[in-house]
Protein backbone atom coordinates (compact mmCIF):
# COMPACT_ATOMS: atom_id res chain seq x y z
CA UNK A 1 0.00 0.00 0.00
CA UNK A 2 1.35 3.37 -0.98
CA UNK A 3 0.84 6.54 1.02
CA UNK A 4 -1.57 9.15 -0.28
CA UNK A 5 -0.09 11.39 -2.95
CA UNK A 6 -1.76 14.38 -4.49
CA UNK A 7 -2.34 14.51 -8.22
CA UNK A 8 -1.83 17.80 -10.09
CA UNK A 9 -5.06 19.12 -11.62
CA UNK A 10 -3.57 19.37 -15.12
CA UNK A 11 -2.41 15.74 -14.97
CA UNK A 12 -5.79 14.52 -13.71
CA UNK A 13 -7.55 16.51 -16.44
CA UNK A 14 -5.28 15.05 -19.15
CA UNK A 15 -5.81 11.49 -17.92
CA UNK A 16 -9.59 11.80 -17.78
CA UNK A 17 -9.69 13.62 -21.12
CA UNK A 18 -7.77 10.73 -22.67
CA UNK A 19 -9.95 8.13 -20.90
CA UNK A 20 -13.13 9.87 -22.09
CA UNK A 21 -11.94 10.36 -25.66
CA UNK A 22 -11.58 14.15 -25.37
CA UNK A 23 -7.83 14.30 -25.94
CA UNK A 24 -6.74 15.75 -29.26
CA UNK A 25 -5.19 13.67 -32.02
CA UNK A 26 -1.95 12.11 -30.85
CA UNK A 27 -2.12 13.87 -27.49
CA UNK A 28 -1.29 11.05 -25.12
CA UNK A 29 -0.17 11.65 -21.58
CA UNK A 30 2.93 9.84 -20.35
CA UNK A 31 2.33 6.54 -18.54
CA UNK A 32 1.66 6.81 -14.83
CA UNK A 33 4.07 5.48 -12.25
CA UNK A 34 2.84 2.85 -9.82
CA UNK A 35 2.35 5.45 -7.08
CA UNK A 36 0.54 7.80 -9.46
CA UNK A 37 -1.73 4.95 -10.61
CA UNK A 38 -2.96 4.56 -7.04
CA UNK A 39 -3.70 8.29 -6.83
CA UNK A 40 -5.54 8.16 -10.16
CA UNK A 41 -7.66 5.18 -9.09
CA UNK A 42 -8.62 6.86 -5.81
CA UNK A 43 -9.47 10.14 -7.54
CA UNK A 44 -11.62 8.44 -10.20
CA UNK A 45 -13.40 6.30 -7.59
CA UNK A 46 -14.15 9.37 -5.44
CA UNK A 47 -15.32 11.37 -8.45
CA UNK A 48 -17.58 8.49 -9.56
CA UNK A 49 -19.19 8.44 -6.10
CA UNK A 50 -19.90 12.19 -6.29
CA UNK A 51 -21.49 12.28 -9.75
CA UNK A 52 -25.10 12.49 -8.43
CA UNK A 53 -24.18 15.29 -6.00
CA UNK A 54 -22.23 17.28 -8.57
CA UNK A 55 -24.95 16.87 -11.20
CA UNK A 56 -27.47 18.08 -8.64
CA UNK A 57 -25.37 21.14 -7.80
CA UNK A 58 -24.69 22.05 -11.41
CA UNK A 59 -28.35 21.47 -12.32
CA UNK A 60 -29.36 22.20 -15.88
CA UNK A 61 -25.76 22.73 -16.94
CA UNK A 62 -25.36 18.94 -16.84
CA UNK A 63 -27.41 16.72 -19.18
CA UNK A 64 -29.26 13.77 -17.67
CA UNK A 65 -26.93 11.34 -19.49
CA UNK A 66 -24.01 12.69 -17.41
CA UNK A 67 -25.35 10.70 -14.45
CA UNK A 68 -24.75 7.37 -16.20
CA UNK A 69 -20.99 7.04 -15.87
CA UNK A 70 -17.65 8.70 -15.45
CA UNK A 71 -16.98 9.10 -19.20
CA UNK A 72 -20.25 10.88 -19.97
CA UNK A 73 -20.03 12.91 -16.77
CA UNK A 74 -16.49 14.05 -17.57
CA UNK A 75 -17.40 14.92 -21.17
CA UNK A 76 -20.34 17.04 -19.98
CA UNK A 77 -18.29 18.64 -17.21
CA UNK A 78 -15.46 19.61 -19.56
CA UNK A 79 -17.95 21.43 -21.79
CA UNK A 80 -18.32 23.85 -18.87
CA UNK A 81 -14.62 24.75 -18.94
CA UNK A 82 -11.22 23.63 -17.76
CA UNK A 83 -10.89 21.64 -14.57
CA UNK A 84 -9.33 24.66 -12.87
CA UNK A 85 -12.33 26.84 -13.80
CA UNK A 86 -14.75 24.15 -12.62
CA UNK A 87 -12.93 23.81 -9.29
CA UNK A 88 -13.16 27.57 -8.77
CA UNK A 89 -16.89 27.57 -9.57
CA UNK A 90 -17.59 24.66 -7.21
CA UNK A 91 -15.63 26.30 -4.39
CA UNK A 92 -17.12 29.76 -4.91
CA UNK A 93 -20.74 28.84 -5.56
CA UNK A 94 -21.21 25.58 -3.63
CA UNK A 95 -18.34 25.40 -1.10
CA UNK A 96 -17.30 21.99 -2.40
CA UNK A 97 -14.86 20.39 -4.83
CA UNK A 98 -14.80 17.56 -7.36
CA UNK A 99 -13.51 14.95 -4.94
CA UNK A 100 -14.86 16.06 -1.57
CA UNK A 101 -16.50 18.60 0.66
CA UNK A 102 -13.43 20.09 2.25
CA UNK A 103 -13.65 21.58 5.71
CA UNK A 104 -11.69 24.65 4.60
CA UNK A 105 -14.40 25.53 2.05
CA UNK A 106 -17.15 25.71 4.68
CA UNK A 107 -18.13 29.08 6.15
CA UNK A 108 -15.99 30.00 9.16
CA UNK A 109 -18.85 29.58 11.65
CA UNK A 110 -19.35 25.96 10.51
CA UNK A 111 -15.63 25.12 10.64
CA UNK A 112 -15.31 26.26 14.25
CA UNK A 113 -18.02 23.85 15.43
CA UNK A 114 -17.23 20.81 13.31
CA UNK A 115 -14.80 18.04 14.23
CA UNK A 116 -11.41 18.15 12.54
Amino acid sequence: MFPYRSLPVARFEAILDEHSGLAGDGARSPPASQIEQGSIRRAIRKLSERIPLLCGLLGQQMPWSARTGIDRFWSALRKLGSTGEILIQLARDFKTSLLGCYRSLRPRWQREHSPA
